[in-house]
């Protein structure tokens, strides 16, 4: 598949030559990972079967080796097509949602602060929206400072097993904000829920390549990252009741959101480690085997994804990445040209997840009202998230859609900052641009997996999840005090760095595609 200044060598020249059974489209690879493209073909056993032995008799000795000892990997093994869509729509189910599901409660642990604001939280705690900015900034900060590291001990340890007790930790914090009275409290909770969250959505998003071949990856980080907007979405609804409890026992709201939020939590990082799996052939004999796959299932799962990429049989045999293959992968400049487009892409989303409520509640709207009003522009974005999934699946073009989201949410930003101040026109031109705020990074994040080699993907995702965050520190402090109500510098300047995000995409396209030529 490829080298990484000389490691694992023989396994990635012979991968190179492997001839896909599962028509997987070309696969270009960044900077020093040398490959050859692959071509699809398909290798069928019969009109409805699929056979996985004449891609394994294009492979290598050393790679049928590594193969032959990855358990539930069968070089003569024969399915249907039946079969195979079955195990994908279980694998949907037991897999992607429950890990949906953490992402979910991740990003309402994240932005809860945002259905707050609705319910006087500064004037409670005595702060100013400028503090609040640094209390966000105290948090992105943190996530950003521990991706990397944490991914690494992900990746030791299995995602499985370390990342629930990140979720359980965090869930903990954020009960613990319940009850916090000033700034120093609030900084310090925000602080610590940013270092457990360090990770998790890279670390997930690696364990899920355990489980899709390469072209079924991009639709899947579509509905795994679209968790994150349809935690605004649900978050302002159930604010709606939540919020009303103010004056319960002398409590504000905002106080029961992080209760409730955070116990909830504490329960779904309990379920994800009773829950998930190694991999498919320890789910199909462990406590919840009849749930998930039978022993064969698991074989048409294991086998038809290393043939896809057989570099993953390394990955499934949890060899620790060495120093020179974290270095080789922090080095590469083709990476980097990702991590930027990420970047400039991702400085948009902390203020706009913070201030959109703010934004419509300016229109007019009472607090709660304000909400639930958000809510049809974070379902847009779901869709439009999910729409660019499918389609990149079957045509790839992650740059191309890259590109089109930060054009659209640079259209969003001047209408709010340019058109006339009318409630109906300002409300539109916030739904639109919540539509294209976020939606983005599911796309990224599958071009980034798409164009590393599976033993450095989770450090190339938790690079490419902590630029973001670290650009969301920037973008945190873009919308000050002194530009409300319209915000009209903060939105011009997020209209250049979503510019800048769309041509990245571009060169980094470049980037990729001449690499492509070059081999």
């Amino acid at each position: 598949m490829s080298t990484i200044s000389g490691v694992n060598n023989s396994m990635s020249a012979s991968t190179a030559k492997v001839v896909d059974v599962l028509e997987v489209p070309d696969k270009p690879e960044l900077g020093r990972f040398e490959s050859e493209s692959r071509k699809g073909t398909t290798l069928e056993a019969g009109a409805d079967a699929l056979s996985a032995k004449p891609a394994f008799a294009l492979l290598a000795e050393e790679i049928q080796g590594s193969l032959r000892k990855t358990e539930g990997f069968d070089a003569e093994l024969t399915w249907t097509r039946r079969e195979e869509r079955w195990v994908t729509v279980k694998t949907d189910l037991c897999v992607l949602i429950p890990v949906f599901l953490v992402f979910v409660f991740l990003a309402l642990d994240r932005s809860n602060v945002a259905n707050a604001l609705t319910d006087n939280f500064l004037k409670d705690l005595h702060i100013t929206q400028n503090e609040l900015n640094n209390a966000v900034l105290l948090g992105n900060a943190a996530i950003g400072l521990f991706d990397i590291p944490s991914n690494i001990l992900a990746k030791r340890f299995g995602p499985n097993r370390y990342l629930p007790l990140l979720v359980l930790a965090w869930g903990a914090v954020t009960v613990g904000q319940a009850f916090i009275t000033n700034k120093a409290q609030l900084y310090v909770c925000r602080f610590l829920v940013g270092a457990f969250e360090a990770g998790a959505i890279p670390g997930y998003a690696y364990y899920l390549l355990r489980f899709y071949r390469d072209r079924e990856i991009a639709s899947r980080y579509a509905y795994f990252w679209s968790a994150n907007i349809f935690a605004s979405a649900i978050g302002g609804l159930l604010s709606l009741g939540i919020l009303k409890l103010r004056g319960t026992h002398g409590r504000a709201g905002w106080s029961y959101l992080f209760i409730i939020y955070g116990t909830i939590t504490i329960a779904v990082a309990l379920f994800a480690l009773a829950w998930l799996p190694d991999s498919a052939v320890s789910a199909s004999r462990g406590t919840f085997a009849r749930l998930w796959y039978t022993p064969r299932q698991a074989s048409i799962l294991t086998t038809r994804v290393l043939l896809d990429d057989p570099e993953k049989s390394e990955e499934i045999h949890a060899a620790p990445l060495s120093r020179a293959e974290i270095f080789v992968t922090l080095t590469d400049w083709r990476l980097w040209t990702l991590v930027l487009c990420a970047a400039a892409t991702a400085v948009l989303y902390s203020p706009i997840n913070t201030y959109s409520l703010l934004l419509i509640k300016s229109l007019g709207f009472r607090g709660y009202t304000a909400n639930g009003l958000a809510v049809p522009g974070f379902v847009l974005s779901i869709v439009w998230s999910i729409v660019m999934g499918i389609l990149i699946n079957r045509h790839g073009r992650h740059a191309f859609y890259v590109a089109i989201t930060n054009i659209g949410a640079v259209i969003g930003l001047l209408w709010i900052s340019l058109v006339p101040r009318n409630k109906a026109a300002q409300y539109i031109g916030i739904l639109w641009l919540l539509t294209f705020n976020i939606s983005a990074v599911g796309v990224i994040g599958a071009w980034t997996a798409h164009v590393v080699p599976a033993r450095q993907r989770a450090v190339a995702l938790a690079l490419t999840v902590s630029f973001n965050n670290l650009a969301s520190l920037g973008g945190s402090q873009v919308l000050r005090s002194s530009d409300a109500p319209r915000y009209k510098h903060g939105l011009w300047a997020l209209s250049g760095t979503c510019t800048a995000g769309a041509i990245l995409a571009g060169v980094a396209h470049l980037a990729l595609r001449h690499r492509r030529r070059g081999r």
